[in-house]
């Protein structure tokens, strides 16, 4: 008797009770319609009467095939994505879309070529993560209704061609030698600045512009180079040391005459 008593738990355990895992929920219908959701557990199940649809909610991880599409600069691009969503109301997944899955991930590719079309190149480089934002936000807008929640989108890569990639990199070298070429003309001018206040003040003290040629001359030396320059020390009343010869030149010439 214990044994037929057991068997019959058993059995009835077997057809009438169901278990739902931690990450699951049931939906249940009774003739067609909805009567339920049961959750993690054992549940009370009425089979030929009821049936069920079982929904994961853990998060869902999508790899968006590559969007192409036009920039609104008239730029051809392709876009990589990643999302990551889930369900959020059970009943509504169930009772208001036919399959989830597929109308959140056609959502999102719409969204992204939408996106695209409203962007320039610079901004699709750039901003990803603003423009990742946005598209979740969008998206949310429309798959809300199905009881679905847009975890988040990330934008991988943004593919141009080969030939554009090569015009971007040149524009962006020619960028950087336009501030190159600014920086060095600043630098020319604070250079010129200084030159114009030593001059002033050399051209009041002879004896500062000789003490200077003779420090230009010692650092020439200090250079190491093997070739040596020998420069006289004639005073030619400019305070700097006079060329080679010319006033040797000069006393012979005023000599002949």
């Amino acid at each position: 008797m214990e044994i037929i008593i057991i068997t019959a738990v058993l059995i009835g355990l077997l057809i009438f009770f169901r278990v739902c895992n931690q990450w699951d929920r049931h939906v249940l219908f009774a003739l067609g319609r909805f009567s339920g959701v049961a959750g993690p557990g054992v549940y009370f199940y009425i089979p030929i009467i009821q049936d069920k649809r079982i929904v994961d909610t853990r998060i869902a991880t999508y790899t968006v095939p590559l969007q192409k599409g036009l920039t609104r600069d008239n730029i051809p691009v392709e876009v990589d994505a990643i999302v990551f969503y889930r369900v959020d109301n059970v009943k509504d997944s169930v009772l208001k879309v036919d399959n989830y899955h597929n109308a959140t991930q056609l959502t999102v590719r719409s969204a992204i070529r939408d996106m695209v079309g409203k962007s320039t190149l610079d901004e699709l480089l750039s901003q990803r993560d603003q423009i990742g934002q946005i598209v979740r936000e969008h998206t949310t807008e429309l798959v809300v209704q199905w009881g679905v929640l847009i975890v988040t989108v990330e934008i991988k890569d943004v593919i141009v061609s080969k030939e554009l990639e090569d015009a971007i990199a040149r524009e962006a070298a020619a960028e950087r030698e336009k501030r190159a070429r600014i920086l060095l003309a600043q630098s020319e001018e604070l250079s010129v600045d200084s030159m114009v206040k030593a001059s002033e003040k050399y051209s009041h003290d002879p004896v500062a512009l000789q003490l200077r040629s003779m420090n230009m001359l010692y650092e020439m030396c200090m250079e190491g180079k093997s070739t040596m320059v020998f420069v006289p020390t004639t005073n030619t009343g400019n305070g700097m040391p006079g060329i080679i010869g010319v006033e040797g030149v000069k006393d012979l010439i005023e000599r002949r005459s």
